[in-house]
């Protein structure tokens, strides 16, 4: 198979749908002699987060001079972003200038997959069920992470955790549960502790496990604690040490355009990150706790990691002036986190804000959040449709804001009353070169938020890099 080829073998996968086991997976492995085995593993799973807690995870080894494997989803721009290979510190450095450096190559890709397929045909001879795309993206990863050498791979979940195919791996160096949210609710159950309960199968005999407080998120109090007990309980069953990370164990520092200063008063490491979200730092002290727990690097290697680590489309600034904000924000807690970065970017300030959301999610509740309690005041709303079969569209997002918009106050100190262009845009590039015109002629903010599926697709547009 060519790489054009393997893609198109991957959109038919499409139709099979999430269909979560590990029968599959396991025999996959089994055909293709057991890849998941080769490299050392730190395993990640959580509602929100993890891809940061990932990034700053292989930020951190690399600054070691560590070969790094990275495995993420879901992608942006390009599929071969999922999987990533950083070779210590000039691959970081590389990383800095081309946010492409160490993705796999269409070419490796291509033969990775072919070898895929061939297990997969013997598969289907033998009575199994199509592996979902997820499945055969895992099982590319997995032989290339080995065939590259890597000395440590960063794993991340696709969906829950302990029925996810990255949930393969055995004996991994430590086990991450990021934040926990109320999400996927129709796959991973209609409870936070249910949500817990899956998320914590990834938890293995005697490896430690580093937990974010659950109690420190923006949860019902008995859910979160519920939450928490899960994963402890988990922890005693199976002589896993725990380590949990909270708020109060980081003190905030300086925050601006440039980034956040904070100390991990457990450490008593004082670090700089370049993201902006409110939540980085928590996030940045997993990764910290992690590493250092396990004896993987120095204070200074930890301090040049954090520094050093990038994530697109995390509140990622494109522009600063006017500021142009991206953001893949696509349920309530990740608007929370938003919310609260934009009152500290832009108190007072206006904001025309562009969004792109999934229908099964809980849209309403994310649009109460940024409209309700804000510092800065939102001026105008550019509403698009994603590109998926699970989009809302344009128009009944833009209904719905302009219905919230109704019930807010209207006094001239709030801002709403500036709320009078609420727009439909034919297609995520139209809706992002709307907005555009419409910040720069007022010269105001811009911050994009929603699905992933929306903000890859105009990232160039809002940046200045449309062709």
């Amino acid at each position: 198979m060519d790489y054009d080829q393997a893609q198109e073998y991957l959109s038919r996968s499409l139709t099979f749908g999430i269909k979560l086991g590990l029968h599959r997976m396991k025999r996959l492995m089994e055909l293709l002699h057991h890849p998941e085995q080769g490299p050392a593993y730190i395993h990640i799973a959580g509602t929100n987060g993890k891809g940061s807690v990932t990034t700053y995870c292989a930020a951190i080894l690399a600054s070691t001079g560590r070969r790094v494997g990275v495995y993420t989803s879901p992608y942006l721009l390009r599929q071969t972003e999922r999987i990533r290979v950083i070779e210590g510190v000039k691959g970081l450095a590389g990383l800095a200038v081309d946010e492409e450096t160490g993705e796999i190559t269409r070419d490796e890709f291509a033969a990775a997959f072919s070898k895929v397929k061939e297990a997969v045909d013997v598969m289907l001879a033998e009575g199994y069920e199509q592996p979902t795309e997820f499945e055969l993206i895992t099982a590319v990863g997995f032989l290339h992470f080995t065939a590259r050498a890597c000395d440590v791979v960063v794993l991340e979940t696709g969906l829950g955790g302990r029925l996810d195919s990255t949930n393969v791996v055995e004996h991994p160096l430590a086990c991450v549960i990021t934040a926990l949210g109320y999400d996927h609710m129709e796959r991973l159950g209609g409870t936070l502790r249910a949500i817990a309960a899956e998320k914590a199968g990834i938890i293995k005999n005697g490896c430690p496990v580093f937990l974010y407080r659950p109690q420190d998120l923006e949860l019902p109090d008995g859910d979160a604690a519920e939450a928490e007990t899960v994963i402890r309980n988990t922890c005693l069953e199976r002589n896993a040490p725990l380590q949990i990370v909270g708020r109060g164990d980081i003190v905030y520092g300086d925050y601006g355009w440039n980034g956040q200063s904070f100390t991990d008063q457990v450490s008593q490491l004082t670090l700089h990150t370049r993201l902006l979200g409110v939540v980085q730092p928590m996030n940045a002290t997993l990764a910290v706790r992690v590493c250092r727990t396990l004896g993987l690097a120095d204070d200074d290697q930890i301090r040049a990691g954090i520094a050093a680590a990038r994530w697109p489309a995390r509140l990622e600034l494109l522009r600063r002036e006017p500021p142009v904000l991206l953001d893949g924000a696509h349920n309530p807690q990740c608007c929370q986190a938003l919310a609260a970065s934009l009152n500290r970017l832009l108190p007072g300030r206006p904001v025309v804000f562009l969004a792109g959301v999934l229908q099964d999610k809980d849209y309403r509740e994310m649009l109460n959040i940024l409209l309700k309690n804000a510092s800065y005041k939102p001026a105008a709303f550019i509403c698009v449709t994603p590109d998926s079969n699970r989009a809302l569209p344009a128009g009944q997002l833009a209904d719905e804001i302009r219905r919230l918009a109704g019930q807010l106050p209207s006094a001239p100190c709030t801002g709403y009353n500036g709320l009078n262009q609420i727009l439909a845009a034919e297609t995520p590039a139209a809706g992002a070169r709307m907005a555009l015109e419409i910040a720069d002629r007022q010269h105001i903010a811009l911050c994009a938020f929603g699905s992933l599926y929306m903000v890859g697709s105009i990232r160039s547009i809002l940046a200045g890099r449309e062709a």
